[in-house]
């Protein structure tokens, strides 16, 4: 198996991680704020190892507009998730730093129900030797 494929399975496996301790916590009243970061960071590993798979260089950025803006020519379908996903990028770093900044239990069920989409989209859209 190529590099690239290898290190697609690996943030992929990385990503289900992040969705196992978002819907663990949600089942268990976890702080929201902890839960929209793993729902951010199965969003972001996911696109990543999307890129990975076909050859695309992933920047080090919790962007998640900036890594749909790369994928979404080579995979219009992802085009869907612009109007939801960039917003979640605040989950990964001012979430985590400002106290202010602190998700309702609905928009973060809103978060979970469309990060659940782009999952689904994105391990039928990686080829069998990049899925976890």
């Amino acid at each position: 198996m190529n590099e690239n494929l290898e290190a697609a399975r690996a943030l992929a496996r990385k990503a289900e991680h992040d969705w196992a301790n978002a819907s663990t916590s949600l089942e268990h009243d976890v702080p929201l704020d902890t839960v929209c970061f793993h729902i951010q960071q199965t969003a972001e590993k996911l696109l990543k190892a999307l890129m990975l798979s076909v050859d695309i260089e992933y920047p080090f950025t919790h962007d998640l507009r900036d890594l749909l803006d790369r994928l979404a020519p080579r995979f219009p379908a992802l085009a869907q998730f612009y109007e939801s996903l960039p917003d979640y990028t605040d989950f990964a770093v001012a979430m985590r730093y400002d106290d202010s900044v602190y998700p309702s239990r609905e928009d973060t069920l809103e978060a979970f129900e469309n990060v659940n989409r782009l999952r689904v989209m994105i391990l039928e859209l990686l080829p069998s030797e990049a899925r976890p």
